[in-house]
């Protein structure tokens, strides 16, 4: 924290001189989550400022997202990840806003009807905006399916885990998605919003359908999985395709491994696989998203979107 300068001169209040300094650090890898701030005293000090601005920098930066307070270790740096992330998204949009803005100037447009144009249409954008989350019980799959489904709806889908949200903020959207296997729970969550939630259809990847098929009849197959109600659930799913000789795995132990002649373990969770591996035959167990459950998500953010410019007009 030792570049942190201030500029008494620069008319840039001196609290937002630091949060800037401070977001700037954090964006470019120079701060990481974890990293513990200066006390408010202390920078104060080397700063030879009044240390309530610390504070209030410090309360704007924890506001934002950047820093979390600790009580034995004072700010921490938190969300470094996200902050990048939005780091990047302003640089692409600053490179979009200055090409755009370049061809309406070489139309003939004046600076002031180019800004008022953006204006409306970043209104509009905003307005129309169907924010969306994924709700699935372990971070690979939420993840995972979290980026499949933002590629296929052209849409930022944010991925939330099961047990680790607090529902009245993080399912404050207008649409969320989840797989039928937690339909009920995730609408009991969703109720008191009244938001929309729609299940989707999972299926088994083809690959690993064949390989499944090509397990020759009487020998036993395990399912690993991160939880044992995901790997109840796979294996009534492979039940229901017409295999046999189907149990639950709750350990990669040796008494357990003994059991069974060959382990399903998810494809996203590869660390699963390393448990297992030399032990006893492993098939990855991939999933993809039904394309008529995309295509009907697709469909019902539309329909909102057009609720919204409705609601919009009507305004």
């Amino acid at each position: 924290m030792t570049a942190l300068r201030v500029n008494h001169t620069s008319g840039v209040p001196i609290y937002k001189q630091l949060v800037e300094q401070v977001e700037f650090m954090i964006e470019a890898g120079q701060l990481e989550d974890g990293d513990r701030l200066p006390s408010s005293r202390m920078l104060a000090s080397n700063l030879s400022i009044n240390r309530n601005t610390v504070a209030r920098a410090y309360r704007e930066l924890r506001d934002q997202g950047y820093v979390v307070s600790r009580r034995r270790s004072g700010m921490v740096v938190s969300g470094a990840g996200e902050a990048r992330e939005r780091a990047t998204a302003r640089n692409r949009a600053r490179e979009i806003v200055r090409d755009a803005s370049r061809e309406c100037v070489a139309l003939g447009l004046p600076a002031d009807e180019i800004s008022s144009l953006a204006y409306h249409f970043g209104l509009q954008a905003e307005r129309l905006r169907v924010n969306v989350a994924f709700v699935e019980c372990n971070v690979e799959r939420a993840q995972y399916f979290a980026e499949e489904l933002s590629e296929r709806l052209e849409l930022p889908v944010d991925p939330l885990v099961l047990g680790k949200f607090d529902p009245s903020v993080a399912l404050d959207v207008d649409l969320v998605l989840t797989t039928f296997f937690h339909l009920t729970e995730v609408r009991r969550l969703a109720r008191p919003l009244g938001v929309e939630v729609v299940a989707i259809v999972v299926a088994p990847h083809v690959t690993t359908l064949v390989q499944l098929a090509r397990v020759p009849k009487g020998r036993r197959v395990g399912v690993l999985y991160s939880t044992t109600d995901q790997a109840q659930g796979i294996r009534d799913s492979l039940l229901q395709s017409g295999l046999r000789n189907i149990e639950v795995i709750e350990e990669a132990t040796d008494e357990e491994l003994e059991k069974v002649d060959v382990v399903v373990v998810p494809s996203e969770m590869p660390e699963l696989r390393e448990l297992v591996d030399g032990k006893v035959d492993v098939i990855e167990f991939g999933n993809v998203l039904d394309e008529a459950s995309t295509r009907m998500v697709g469909e019902v953010v539309d329909e909102l979107r057009d609720r919204k410019a409705t609601a919009g007009a009507a305004a």
